[in-house]
């Protein structure tokens, strides 16, 4: 069977960058699971870039199952995040889906160090269990940097956010 052509929503266009993300909200006993490439100074949720034909949802199932080795169960959308931000001197344009998620299999909790590795490419994924407070926040560098306090914000529902980085 010919696996179909896999096309992510993220393209270029003169020297600025359009992409769509899905990331999961997975939540462990008062702690959040963040993840960072080896290369970057920065942590974010896990997740990954929409590819066409596929939902966010769909998305975040996908790239659970091959960074984390896991099921999951997506639960409901908890923020639109319309994010601009510089990266590597480039313009971005972000639109992304943020969604609570449980891993439906077994995977490590551990809180103190690196609970997991994969290979992403030329590069690795560091992931982690880190508290989800303020100060914990402070130490681990979360972005989109909205991200900290709506995560610490017990209020329920959806919400859509602009974030405009400087």
């Amino acid at each position: 069977m010919v696996e179909p052509l896999r096309s992510m929503l993220s393209f270029d266009l003169s020297g600025r960058r359009f992409q769509m993300r899905a990331a999961a909200i997975i939540r462990r006993d008062g702690h959040v699971l963040v993840h960072k490439a080896t290369h970057e100074s920065f942590w974010s949720l896990p997740g990954g870039r929409v590819e066409f034909g596929e939902t966010a949802a769909e998305t975040l199932e996908r790239e659970i199952a091959e960074e984390l080795n896991c099921a999951s169960i997506i639960g409901p959308l908890r923020f639109l995040v319309e994010n601009f931000f510089a990266y590597n001197g480039e313009a971005c344009h972000e639109i992304g889906w943020y969604y609570e998620a449980e891993l439906a299999s077994a995977f490590p909790f551990v809180t103190d160090d690196i609970c997991h590795r994969f290979k992403e490419g030329t590069y690795d994924l560091e992931f982690r269990w880190v508290r989800c407070d303020a100060e914990t926040f402070g130490v681990y560098r979360l972005l989109p940097p909205m991200l900290p306090a709506q995560l610490c914000d017990p209020t329920p529902g959806f919400r859509h956010i602009i974030e405009r980085q400087q």
